[in-house]
């Protein structure tokens, strides 16, 4: 659909929006070319450069601001600003917004993105809200204009349905968003479903492939599709046809899990108390990831689900980013949060991750005589000591439990779920196990522990004192072990 066709949709819809008429503002300061200077005089070009696109943007926002609240004293109105990352800068209403919603004023009612949110009707509000950023982060693929229908909550509690039209305004230069606004009416007293399978319609450009299911018996009308929806073998029900096409396109390793999804029982109930449920998976027929959504279609006057809608988003580029932004996390962890020496958790990982979890037993332990193994090894078979200690210690927990070099020769084991006789048989182990460890060149060596445990459900940082004292006691007669219940 072009943009000639959208601007139509809306005219012809239930609230007759007019927000493609908005001016168009297109004052804009060319900024200076950076490379035309000399390097000496970069410095304050650039910044000649920020405070002229400064400019541009206040000038294109009080513009565009002045023109949509004079439209919006027939209808309810919202304002957002985004800086050049697209983050969100400022949310405002006009004051039919709040009237409509049964709002009186500004103080009761904020310009904050938070109120609108709290509008929204709570087993919706999760939907709708991820539906607003994934059209914020997709926004050069979509129309400047597009269109939606939702529920909202009136300040009394009581539920209106509202239609509304809304705008991307793009900066001139870079196409980045800047503003998106738009306005919505009020269509609980006109809402049937003709003209809801309209504004579903329009949503349904947002998918890759989307269907309008009817509750009773799963009959459905499609809304969008693609050429690999169409390999499958078609049924009139819409849970068969879906189950087919997983068949058909999507890789094995994914079936099993979809087919459990893909139950009408679960799924309502899964909308019903968080709004909408979704699953992502791969097309080997399209060599592209993909996520299915359930979400709220529409309801009978009951309140109970007349309609429900799947939607099917590409999720690739979205995927492959967040993998690279997981990369970049992971290497930085990596060089902050990991002991150079022993390859194991730092102090620094405890302090900013750890301290505030719950868990079920600390154990602190240090090397029996560690100044000894200095002396007869050397400080290289010091660090060699520990290096091997630090790894028998983190093969010998869990997956889920964390080991850490507390300090120096002093160790530190969080574990998350232990009986107190499995945490005794672990330490027995280790105590054991710790003799079998030999340092080149320095074979008479011995390696013993003190270990300190404090046992009982709390958070971490509540039990390090206990398993401190404990760590005390053993170290009276080392190459032992003492457990206290907190």
């Amino acid at each position: 659909m072009d943009k000639k066709d959208v601007a139509s949709s809306i005219d012809n819809g239930i609230g007759q929006f007019t927000a493609e008429a908005s001016d168009i503002v297109d004052e804009y300061t060319p900024l200076f070319d950076v490379d035309a200077y000399p390097k000496s005089q970069r410095e304050l070009i650039i910044e000649c450069n920020r405070r002229i696109d400064e400019a541009n943007s206040k000038c294109r926002i009080a513009r565009y601001r002045e023109d949509m609240f004079a439209r919006g004293l027939k209808a309810g109105m919202y304002f957002c600003t985004f800086d050049r990352e697209e983050n969100l800068i400022s949310f405002e209403f006009n004051d039919e917004t709040r009237q409509m919603l049964g709002y009186d004023g500004l103080d009761d009612l904020p310009n904050e993105f938070d109120s609108w949110v709290k509008t929204l009707v709570p087993e919706e509000r999760d939907g709708i809200v991820k539906l607003f950023w994934d059209s914020i982060k997709c926004h050069r693929d979509l129309p400047d204009i597009t269109h939606a229908t939702y529920r909202m909550q009136k300040k009394d509690g009581s539920i209106i349905w509202v239609t509304g039209a809304g705008r991307f305004i793009r900066r001139i230069d870079d196409g980045s968003l800047e503003i998106y606004m738009g306005c919505y009416r009020d269509i609980t007293a006109q809402r049937d479903l003709k003209e809801y399978l309209k504004i579903v319609e329009a949503i349904g450009k947002v998918f890759n492939f989307s269907m309008f299911i009817d509750v009773r018996d799963m009959s459905y009308r499609m809304i969008s599709t693609n050429e690999y929806v169409e390999m499958a073998d078609k049924d009139p029900d819409a849970l068969v046809f879906l189950k087919n096409n997983v068949k058909a396109t999507v890789a094995e390793s994914f079936h099993q899990s979809l087919y459990n999804w893909l139950d009408r029982d679960k799924i309502i109930a899964a909308i019903e108390e968080h709004g909408s449920t979704s699953m992502e998976f791969y097309s080997e027929e399209a060599n592209r990831w993909f996520n299915g959504v359930f979400m709220v279609g529409d309801r009978n006057e009951d309140g109970s689900l007349a309609h429900i809608v799947y939607g099917c988003m590409d999720t690739t580029d979205t995927k492959l980013q967040s993998l690279a932004q997981q990369k970049k996390i992971s290497e930085f962890e990596a060089e902050i949060y990991v002991d150079s020496l022993s390859k194991i958790r730092n102090r620094r990982f405890l302090d900013d991750k750890l301290k505030f979890e719950p868990c079920k037993a600390v154990v602190m332990a240090d090397i029996d005589l560690f100044k000894n193994v200095n002396d007869t090894a050397g400080h290289q078979g010091g660090d060699e000591a520990i290096q091997k200690v630090a790894k028998l210690l983190e093969h010998s927990v869990r997956k889920d439990d964390v080991v850490i070099r507390y300090g120096g020769d002093e160790f530190m084991i969080v574990f998350f779920d232990i009986t107190r006789a499995n945490l005794k048989s672990k330490l027995v182990y280790l105590k054991s196990a710790l003799k079998e460890i030999k340092i080149d060149n320095s074979p008479e060596v011995r390696i013993t522990m003190s270990f300190g445990a404090a046992y009982g459900t709390e958070l971490v940082n509540n039990l390090i004192g206990v398993a401190d004292k404990a760590l005390y006691e053993s170290k009276k007669t080392r190459d032992t072990y003492t457990v206290i219940a907190n």
